[in-house]
């Protein structure tokens, strides 16, 4: 091929069109995939497929060769989902016929996973991929996060041979910026928070959680970064991507009185996911780090700056996106 061409499925998404959008600047040929139509930018500035990522042209496009690499985002995200039937054909088998024609065409299959894999964490500590399966951890905390570690587990079972552009998965965490408005509760909660601040509105939490951490990662960073997995040279497996930093919501609470200049009102209600909750998250970011060492490293301060340009967008914007 004369120039470098990228499938990017579920580019209507929050976390997919900021990706397409990186591949373009990067100076890739990109087609997007979605059951709804991706934001105007991308309708212009790339091939639009409104449809299933698993529609067997899709598909048939792919064992073709018709691309260098294909960034897979399309899934049921909800982490409240119980339709097992639905999670299991989206986020498993379809991705599985998926990552079998980019085998057989030698495309680079770089695909989304989640840190909700890990579920409870034994211990407040940056967390290794390897900890999955450990008493570090308890393993899936809902059916979304089992169908993200079933097709983790199906992908470094079927795919063990070296040779080829080859694949990896990288486990999100919590990924914050603009565009997941349309997300509502199931937007990340930093986005809420700073969305609340900017309305004036009350920031609600759960009463139990002001001292848990999360580790939040700018959508920015994954974005480049999964540019950076589509290279053939990049390396194979199940990676972590996070900061690798961990932020309590009342460290959230601060930098939200910061941003504003008005009082912020808070409310506190009971969690009805306890037993279902995670706590604490924070990414050992060991394996990426030595393996893609030019990879983008958010440290806690471009966190925080990252979070107040997020506020400053809110308070700038009309649609609140």
């Amino acid at each position: 091929m004369s120039e470098q061409s990228v499938l990017v499925t579920g580019a209507a998404g929050f976390i997919g069109r900021h990706v397409a959008r990186a591949f373009l600047s990067a100076g890739y040929r990109v087609t997007t995939v979605d059951l709804t139509t991706p934001p105007i930018d991308l309708c212009r500035d790339t091939t639009v497929h409104t449809g299933s990522f698993d529609d067997p042209a899709v598909l048939g496009a792919v064992a073709a060769g018709r691309f260098t690499a294909v960034a897979h985002l399309g899934a049921i995200s909800s982490t409240v989902e119980d339709n097992w039937p639905a999670l299991e054909q989206t986020n498993i088998t379809g991705p599985a016929a998926l990552a079998d024609a980019c085998d057989r065409s030698g495309t680079r299959f770089v695909y989304a996973s989640s840190s909700s894999v890990y579920g409870e964490i034994a211990e407040r500590r940056p967390l290794p991929e390897s900890a999955l399966g450990s008493a570090a951890c308890s393993g899936p905390l809902n059916a979304y996060a089992r169908s993200k570690a079933r097709f983790d587990t199906h992908m470094s079972t079927r795919f063990t041979a070296g040779g080829g552009p080859g694949w990896a998965g990288l486990r999100f965490t919590n990924v914050f910026g603009t565009g997941e408005r349309h997300k509502k509760a199931m937007a990340s909660i930093i986005g809420q928070l700073l969305l609340a601040t900017a309305r004036h509105e009350p920031l609600t939490l759960f009463a139990d959680t002001l001292e848990a951490c999360r580790d939040y990662i700018p959508v920015a960073t994954v974005a480049r970064t999964c540019v950076l997995m589509a290279d053939p040279t990049a390396p194979r497996g199940v990676f972590n991507l996070g900061s690798g930093h961990a932020t309590s919501f009342a460290e959230l609470l601060r930098w939200c009185a910061e941003f504003t200049d008005a009082p912020l009102n808070v409310r506190l209600v009971p969690n009805p996911h306890i037993g279902r909750y995670q706590y604490w998250t924070c990414a050992d970011m060991s394996a990426l780090d030595a393996s893609l060492p030019a990879r983008p490293r958010p440290g806690p301060g471009d966190l925080r700056n990252a979070a107040h340009e997020l506020y400053r967008h809110f308070t700038h914007t009309n649609d609140r996106s």
